[in-house]
């Protein structure tokens, strides 16, 4: 806005003389300390105010999550990264008391709807022990205590420790369990027909993999550092040891194990060994389990 425009627009400003004369207007050190106050309100002031008034909003207990905005993010940025469908950005300001999507500034806190929220890639069912979480997704960098149906997204993350144990539920109706001493990262294909994913960081986990009518379909790919599990549907263990080392054991179906550009197929009945920086061994067979003693 040109100077001279300002001064009119300026109530605090006598623009009569300006308007009648070419003469130069003359400031006084009131006017220019009235007119400074003037420009701090509308440059610095509204935005805060507009915050202040925004804050006032107590979102449901358990209702979506509440996000910290970042420098650089506009309201495009954050519909098509926090909503499930970003065309939806008019009912999230509209949730949040906000008017002008200019007033969205760096460090106000945005809430967004569970139903506007995208829909997290598994729920937490149950849990035993010392369960943490830690909500990559919400910018968090704390662990926080796990609870039931907990909804966790891409990049989050769950550990065990002694004498824990914790089940979850996926999406597509999968469902894994983790026993004591295992973390885990929940994984996001690029793409919404890619399969579900998971990372074992260490420690033991059972996955129990939904069924879908395409046999040929990947249905799930867990992740440890030594190798890559293919699944279409079935029932198998997998650790990872202190090394980095991965064992699976198959029960039901078939798991397709890859490292080092190597595949071996492990059936039901059917375990295999990789060592980090190894292909997988030749699966054999799994022991017997052991018969009860006679009384």
């Amino acid at each position: 806005m040109k100077f001279q425009n300002f001064l009119k627009l300026n109530p605090l400003c006598p623009t009569k003389r300006w308007e009648d004369t070419s003469t130069f207007f003359i400031l006084t050190p009131l006017l220019i300390f009235q007119s400074i106050l003037y420009i701090f309100f509308f440059f610095y002031l509204s935005p805060i105010l507009a915050e202040s008034k925004h804050h006032k909003i107590q979102p449901p207990e358990g209702d979506g999550i509440t996000i910290l905005v970042e420098k650089g993010q506009t309201l495009s940025i954050i519909s098509k990264t926090y909503l499930d469908d970003p065309r939806k950005w008019k009912e999230l300001l509209k949730s949040n008391q906000i008017d002008n999507p200019n007033l969205i500034i760096p460090g106000m806190k945005l809430w967004i709807p569970k139903s506007l929220g995208k829909k997290p890639l598994a729920d937490i069912q149950r849990y035993t022990g010392k369960t943490e979480v830690l909500k990559i997704s919400q910018k968090q960098i704390d662990w926080s205590g796990a609870s039931v149906g907990e909804g966790l997204y891409a990049k989050d993350e769950v550990r065990t420790f002694k004498e824990s144990e914790a089940q979850f539920l996926l999406l597509s109706g999968s469902r894994f369990e983790i026993t004591e001493n295992s973390h885990i990262i929940m994984e996001k294909g690029k793409s919404d027909t890619d399969p579900d994913e998971l990372y074992l960081r260490r420690g033991r986990i059972r996955s129990i993999i939904q069924r879908k009518p395409s046999s040929n379909q990947r249905m799930f790919l867990l992740r440890t550092e030594a190798a890559v599990s293919e699944v279409k549907g079935t029932d198998f263990i997998t650790e990872v040891d202190e090394s980095g080392n991965t064992t699976l054991s198959c029960y039901e179906g078939m798991v397709a194990v890859s490292a080092q550009n190597v595949t071996v197929n492990v059936g039901s009945g059917f375990a295999t060994f990789v060592e980090k920086g190894k292909p997988p061994l030749k699966p054999f067979t799994l022991p017997e389990p052991p018969k009860p003693k006679d009384e």
